[in-house]
C-alpha cells in the first residue's frame, strides 16, 4: 500500500522530494476539501533495543490516508505541528509526492535520503520533536483552508497511537482521543509497534465487553486464584533482560484475559493491561506467558503461541541476587501475586507441579531452578508444565519454627511490644561500585526500616504481615525462627546484599514493596490485628526518619505526633557512608 507513493517520490527526485526542494508558498498543487486526507497514526517515542540509541531523531513519524476517490498530489500542502493549544508551532511545506485513493502515506523526521524503509517522505527537523507528554497536534492545510487536524496524547514508548480500525478513516473521527488506541500487535521494528503505511490493527476497548467471533459479550474476568503464578524468569542469560524477561501462570478456571493487568507488587504506576477488543479466552489447565517482547530473537525464543500479554517494567531491580515480585490484577482485584528473595542467571524459578496453589506459591521453598532448556538455551518451561523440584521439605506446620535445630512454638509479639522505630525512605543516590565486577546498586534497593522490641521478653517475626497501608501485605515466611531479643532491633530491607543495600548490617527480613517519598504509611500485623503503623508526610534524602529512644511506643510514632515531636533525622553515617541512620541499633537522641 506504500509502494505507489514511494515510487512516485523516487521518480520525482528531479523536481525535489523532501526537505531542501519543497515548495515554500503553502499553496497546494491539488484542490483539497476538508476530509480528503485523514491523519491516522502517530509514532512519537522510539524504543531502543539493548545497546542501541533511544534518540527519536529519524524515528518519529505520522501517517495520513487518502479518503477521496482520486490520486492526490501532495505538493504544496502545509503540515503544522504544535501543542494542543497551538503553541510551539513548527511547519513544513511538502515537496513532490502523491498518494493513491484508499492508500496510506507515512511521513518521518529524517532527511529523505535517510528515511527508514517504512517511511515514504522525510520532512527532516522542520516540525520539531514530537511531544512524549502533555500531547501535541498535527494539522494539514492548503493556504488558509484546513484539510484535517488531529491531536495525540497518552504516548507509550515504542507504541504508535492509531485511529481505531472499527470504522474506515474519517476526518471527524480522529478529533477525539476516544477513537484512538495503542498499537500492540505488529512490530515494524524490534520492540516498536505500529502499522506505518497500512491500516490500523487496534480498536479502543469497551470496558467489560469483548468480541467473541463477531458477537459482543461480557468478558469473564478472573477472580483470586483463577490464575496461579507458576514460573518467573527475572534474569535471562541468552538474551537481554530488557527484552527477554517473562513469567507464567496456570489457568485454573476458564476466563477471559481482557482487561487483566500485570505489575510489580504495590506499585503506584499503572499496570500493563491486555487491551484487546477480541475475547482473549483461556481454558483451565493451560499455561499463559507474559513477556517483554513478542519477537523470538529478542525474548530468548519463547513459544509465541503461549504469550498472552506483554509488560514493560523490570521484574527485579539489579542483579539476579536481588529480590523481586509480580502480581496479576483484574481491576483492583489481586488475582495472584508472588515474591522471591533471589534467583539464578539463565534459569527460571519454577513452582513444583504438586504445589500449584495461590497459597503454596507464596513460599519460595516450593520453587526451584529450572533444568530444561528452551529457545536460545536458557532453562525453563514457558507455556508448559514445570518439571518436579525433587524432595520438598514442608515448612513446620502450625505455629512452629526451627530454633537452632529444635522445633518450638512461634512467639507472637504482644500489643505495644513491636514498635517501628526507624525508616530510610529516600536513600541518597547510590555510588558506583568500587570493584567493576560488583553489581550496580540502585537507590530503591537501599530502602529499609527497623522495629524495636520494647518488652522484657523475645518475640518472633515469623508469620507477621508487612506492607504499605491500603495495599496487599506479605507474610514473613521462614522455617527458621526470626527472634527479636528484649530491647533488641530487627531490620527489614529491600536487599540483603551489602553491596546493593548500602552496607547494612545483617538483614532479618527482605521486602519488595516501595517506601514512597511522601504521604506514605506502612503497617505490621498479626493476622487481622495491626501491631503498629508508621506514616509520614515527607522525608529528607539520605537521612532516616528515626524515633527518639525515649518515645519508643506505638502511639508516639504515629504521624499526627511524630512529625511534630518525637521523630528527627538520622545523624550517624553507616555502611558505605552515603546515608545517615542507626540500622539495627539504638537511635540517637533527637535534638
Amino acid at each position: 500500500m506504500r509502494l505507489l507513493a514511494a515510487l512516485t517520490c523516487a521518480a520525482s527526485l528531479a523536481s525535489g522530494c523532501g526537505p531542501g526542494n519543497e515548495r515554500t508558498d503553502g499553496a497546494c498543487k491539488a484542490t483539497l476539501a476538508p476530509g480528503d486526507l485523514v491523519i491516522t497514526e502517530v509514532f512519537a517515542d522510539y524504543k531502543a533495543i539493548t545497546g542501541g540509541s533511544g534518540a527519536d531523531t529519524g524515528k518519529e513519524w505520522f501517517e495520513i490516508y487518502n479518503a477521496s476517490s482520486a490520486t492526490i498530489d501532495l505538493e504544496g500542502m502545509t503540515i503544522t505541528h504544535s501543542r494542543p493549544d497551538g503553541t510551539k508551532a513548527n511547519t513544513h511545506v511538502l515537496g513532490a509526492a502523491t498518494i493513491a485513493p484508499g492508500q496510506y502515506f507515512t511521513l518521518g523526521n529524517a532527511a529523505q535520503e535517510f528515511v527508514p524503509a517504512y517511511v515514504d517522505y522525510g520532512y527532516g527537523a522542520d516540525l520539531g520533536d514530537m511531544f512524549n507528554s502533555d500531547g501535541g497536534k498535527l494539522a494539514l492545510s492548503c493556504g488558509d483552508s484546513e484539510v484535517d487536524n488531529a491531536g495525540y496524547d497518552e504516548i507509550t514508548e515504542g507504541h504508535a497511537r492509531e485511529l481505531s480500525k472499527a470504522t474506515p478513516p474519517e476526518y471527524t473521527a480522529n478529533d477525539g482521543q476516544t477513537n484512538w488506541c495503542e498499537a500492540t500487535a505488529a512490530e515494524f521494528e524490534a520492540a516498536n509497534f505500529g502499522t506505518p503505511g497500512a491500516a490500523s490493527d487496534c480498536q479502543p476497548v469497551v470496558v467489560g465487553q469483548c468480541n467473541d467471533g463477531g458477537t459482543m459479550r461480557a468478558a469473564v474476568a478472573p477472580g483470586p486464584g483463577d490464575l496461579v503464578l507458576t514460573e518467573v524468569m527475572p534474569s535471562p542469560d541468552k538474551a537481554s533482560d530488557t527484552t527477554a524477561e517473562w513469567f507464567e501462570a496456570k489457568v485454573i478456571t476458564d476466563v477471559d484475559l481482557n482487561g487483566v493487568g500485570v505489575d510489580r507488587v504495590g506499585e503506584t504506576t499503572k499496570p500493563d493491561v491486555i487491551a484487546s477488543t477480541d475475547c482473549v479466552r483461556v481454558r483451565a489447565g493451560s499455561y499463559v506467558v507474559f513477556a517483554k517482547s513478542t519477537t523470538d530473537t529478542l525474548n530468548g525464543g519463547l513459544p509465541l503461541a503461549a504469550i498472552a500479554g506483554t509488560f514493560k517494567f523490570s521484574m527485579i531491580t539489579g542483579t539476579a541476587a536481588a529480590p523481586g515480585d509480580i502480581s496479576i490484577l483484574a481491576g483492583d482485584t489481586v488475582v495472584d501475586a508472588i515474591s522471591w528473595t533471589t534467583s539464578s542467571t539463565g534459569k527460571s524459578l519454577q513452582l513444583d507441579p504438586t504445589r500449584i496453589d495461590p497459597t503454596a506459591n507464596d513460599d519460595q521453598a516450593n520453587f526451584c531452578d529450572a533444568t530444561e532448556a528452551y529457545g536460545l538455551g536458557d532453562l525453563g518451561t514457558p507455556g508448559l508444565a514445570n518439571t518436579a523440584c525433587g524432595v520438598i521439605v514442608d515448612p513446620p506446620t502450625g505455629d512452629m519454627c526451627d530454633d537452632g535445630g529444635t522445633m518450638r512454638a512461634i512467639v507472637k509479639p504482644t500489643m505495644g511490644q513491636l514498635v517501628i522505630s526507624e525508616l530510610l525512605i529516600n536513600p541518597e543516590k547510590a555510588p558506583p561500585p568500587q570493584n567493576p565486577n560488583d553489581p550496580l546498586p540502585v537507590d530503591a534497593q537501599r530502602e529499609w526500616f527497623e522495629v524495636a522490641n520494647t518488652a522484657a521478653t523475645s518475640f518472633d517475626l515469623n508469620g507477621l504481615l508487612v506492607g504499605r497501608v491500603g495495599m496487599s501485605s506479605t507474610a514473613v515466611q521462614s522455617a527458621q525462627c526470626i527472634a527479636v531479643a528484649p530491647g533488641g532491633f530487627a531490620l527489614f530491607a529491600r536487599s540483603n546484599v551489602p553491596a546493593l543495600n548500602g552496607g547494612l548490617p545483617a538483614v532479618d527480613v527482605t521486602f519488595s514493596f516501595s517506601l514512597v517519598d511522601s504521604n506514605g504509611a506502612i503497617e505490621i500485623a498479626d493476622d487481622t490485628t495491626v501491631l503498629d503503623t508508621a506514616s509520614w508526610k515527607s522525608v529528607s534524602s539520605g537521612l532516616t526518619r528515626q524515633l527518639d529512644p525515649a518515645h519508643l511506643t506505638t502511639d508516639e510514632n504515629d504521624d499526627a505526633l511524630g512529625d511534630k515531636l518525637f521523630f528527627c533525622a538520622g545523624q550517624m553515617m553507616y555502611g558505605d557512608n552515603t546515608n545517615k541512620g542507626t540500622p539495627r541499633a539504638a537511635n540517637t537522641t533527637c535534638p
